[in-house]
Formats: structure tokens, sequence, C-alpha cells
């Protein structure tokens, strides 16, 4: 049977498509892309919720698997939350909500023959993590090593999706770490909803530090990359492995809001003074780390002033990139009920304002590495120009020139130009000479 996946939403949904997508080839499923004229038998959407776009995005997606007249799954977090909306959609064969979704292959082969099947319900039980199998085309890994949110922020519809935080078992960790490495895989992403809560739900505890620092002894080939941490849970012992080079030179550490009013109102437990001296300690540190942070404006609330102040930290701070998003109204959530919400109109205005300032600081972060060595994954190759595409170890997006190079290696490469916000790179083969 052709089968297709198709993710939206984080790196632990990513994480959860691979490791369907290895189980299904090993019941000889076929599995292909959802472009073009592909004619798959199952679509599989997994789906995301955090904001009003990705809902949008996920419907949309949806729609698009239902006109190719494939049996369509839906599962993911948008899966979990409004089984009611997706269930209006005609063509829809099944939804599995986030608690069923390690299940889903199961389903493959008992889809039924009509449309608009009624949605399973069982979706109050979230399942301990265990080993899972991984196949993906992607160059470097995602692994999930922890799952789920026991925080309560207000604009937030993640801990309803995906339930009380869990953790994957230190031995299953490191495991999974030595059959991605035995596949070749030269990059591994720890990647969770909280990595910096792993293990506290484990017996006895461990810390993201003490798996870090396990696996780094053990695979000291595999470079490692960390997902998000919250502020709170960041440990200031990780920067020791990132000298050393065990571990990436790239953080990613959401901000949120720059206002101590609005990051009450989030219900986000640290103050602003707290994630600027955080982001200070690692940037002394680690001096050519890559920092980057998410920002929400137009939170209910925020007056000009709370913006204001959102600019004034993110313009100080050194950071090499910003994500920011408007906030998204999210049904059953604390923030939804608050008064002053802002309008859409003030919110772009907000939005624009930052997206300057995030390009402001990429170019700078960028342009200060030109004619270093950077430690490169290449990830595919263009079809237009003939550059290869890569990752650097601090996070910089880099175009690779060069010859008959390897997906998924691990190479070195010098950083010669910068041209419309991405940097050029020569392999340090022997052939190329450089002044």
């Amino acid at each position: 049977m052709k089968v297709s996946i198709s993710t939206l939403g984080c790196k632990v949904n990513q994480a959860e498509s691979a490791s369907i997508e290895d189980i299904l080839r090993g019941q000889g499923h076929e599995v292909i892309p959802l472009i073009g004229n592909s004619s798959p038998d199952v679509c599989i959407i997994n789906t995301c919720t955090v904001t009003a776009k990705s809902d949008y995005q996920s419907r949309q997606l949806i729609r698009k698997a239902v006109r190719t007249g494939a049996k369509v799954i839906a599962t993911g977090c948008y899966a979990q939350l409004r089984q009611d909306e997706l269930s209006g959609i005609a063509g829809v064969s099944l939804i599995l909500g986030n608690s069923l979704k390690e299940k889903l292959p199961e389903y493959i082969d008992k889809l039924p023959a009509g449309l608009n099947a009624p949605a399973l319900s069982d979706n109050s039980a979230y399942p301990p993590l265990a080993l899972q199998p991984y196949f993906s085309r992607r160059a470097r890994a995602f692994l999930k090593i922890q799952d789920g949110c026991n925080f309560s922020c207000s604009y937030c519809a993640v801990p309803m999706a995906r339930g009380k935080s869990r953790s994957l078992s230190s031995e299953d960790v490191l495991h999974s770490v030595q059959m991605l490495a035995a596949d070749g895989f030269e990059e591994i992403v720890l990647t969770g909803v909280h990595i910096g809560n792993y293990g506290m739900d484990l017996h006895p505890k461990i810390s993201l530090v003490e798996i870090v620092d396990n696996i780094v002894k053990k695979y000291s080939s595999v470079r490692i990359r960390l997902s998000s941490i919250e502020p709170q849970e960041f440990k200031k012992e990780l920067l020791s492995l990132i000298n050393s080079k065990s571990v990436c030179h790239h953080i990613h550490i959401p901000l949120q809001s720059g206002s101590d009013n609005v990051l009450k109102l989030m219900n986000r437990r640290y103050s602003a003074a707290f994630f600027k001296d955080i982001v200070n300690c690692i940037a002394a540190t680690c001096p050519q780390i890559s920092i980057g942070t998410d920002v929400i404006v137009g939170f209910p609330g925020e007056t000009e002033k709370d913006f204001k102040d959102t600019e004034k930290i993110l313009t100080e701070l050194p950071l090499s990139y910003i994500h920011v998003f408007p906030y998204s109204k999210r049904k059953g959530t604390a923030a939804e009920a608050m008064p002053g919400h802002i309008d859409s109109a003030v919110k772009r205005k907000r939005m624009a304002t930052v997206i300057k300032l995030a390009e402001i600081k990429k170019n700078i972060y960028t342009t200060r590495h030109l004619g270093e060595i950077l430690d490169v994954i290449v990830e595919n190759k263009s079809q237009t120009s003939g550059f290869y595409y890569g990752t650097s170890d601090n996070y910089l997006k880099v175009l690779i020139e060069g010859d008959n190079l390897t997906v998924g290696k691990r190479i070195q490469v010098k950083a010669v130009s910068f041209t419309q916000s991405e940097l050029l790179t020569l392999p340090l083969h022997q052939h190329y000479q450089y002044t």
C-alpha cells in the first residue's frame, strides 16, 4: 500500500512521524510524498494546533489529501483537541489524537470504507514513552526524549494536547542514540515539549545535563543538538558540554515577552531580568554560540509600553535569531477569557517591528563568521543553483559550493561570502585555494 505522511509543527511531531514511517516500511508499505501527481492509498496528516494559523494549515493539508482520493488519517495535536472540527471535513476516514498516535500503523489495514467515520474517542490516557524505531530522509535525526508539560502558560494548549511530562528512560535514550548513529546520522537533535524537565518523572531521577553527558561520553563522534529549553529549566552545567564541542553551540530559549506585566499574565514564572541574566551568562561563557528565542506580540492586555519593553530587551541581548508570533486565541486556555484582546492591525504592526529587528540580529551574527571554519552537516542539494544546503554547529544555514558531497555527512567548510541572508561556503578540500 502507498502511504504519504505530512507533518506540521514542531520537531516532536517530526520525530513521531519518522517513527510511524519506520513501522510502516517494516510492514511492507511504500511511503511516498504528497506532491504533484502522487497517488497514495492512505494519507496521514500529523497536525499542529499551536496557533490559529497552524489549525488552518492543518485543515488545508487535510483537504489537499482528500482531493487525491486516498483515505485520510488526521493525527497530532489538532486532532487531539478538535475532533469535532476535523470530523466535519468530508473525506476524513479516521481521527487519532496524540494519545493513540503510536498505534496508528495498526489501523492502516482496518480503515473503514465509508467517509466521515466517527473519531476514536479514547484520548484521555497518554502512554509512557517507549523506545521507537526511526526512519527519515532528513540529514539530521530528531530523537524525542520527553513529551508533555506540567506548566500552565495561560496562552498554551499543549498541556491539553500532550498531557503531563513523561520522559524516555535513560537506557532507551542511549539505545536510540546507538541505533541512529549506526544508521549513519552524524547529528541528533534531542527534542521534547520541555526537555529541560527531562528525567524528573523517572525512578531514579536523572537530569538533562546527566543524560547529555552520558550520551557524549559513549558516542563522541555524534553531534548532539538541544531543542528549546525554558529559561527556568536551563542549567549552566550545559555550557561546559557546549564548550567541550560535544554539544552544538546553539541554545534556543524562549522569552515570549520582555514585559514583567505580560509575563505574569502569561504565567511564565520568571522575570525579564532573569531571562536577560541567563542569556548574557550564556554569551559570556560561549562567545561563538547561537542564541535564539521566541516572542509573542499582542497578548491580551499588552500595552504600548509593554511592547517597548520587549523591543528593548530584544535589542540589547546578543541574540542570533528571533521567532515572532502574533498572539492567537486558543480554546480552553486562560488567556482566551482575559480582557484587553489586541486589535489585529496593532499585532501586525508589532510583528513587523520585531521581524525587522530579527533580520538585523541575524545579519550581524551571520557576518561575524565570514572567513571562519564551520562544522556543517550536508543536508540536501538545490535542483536549481547546484549548491548544497547545510546546517552548522552554531545553527547557521549555509550554501556549500562543492561536487559530489554526501548528504548527512559532517564536513568542515570555510565561509567566503554572505548574500541574501545566507553564507556561501567552500568545503576544505585540497583543490580549493584560500587567500
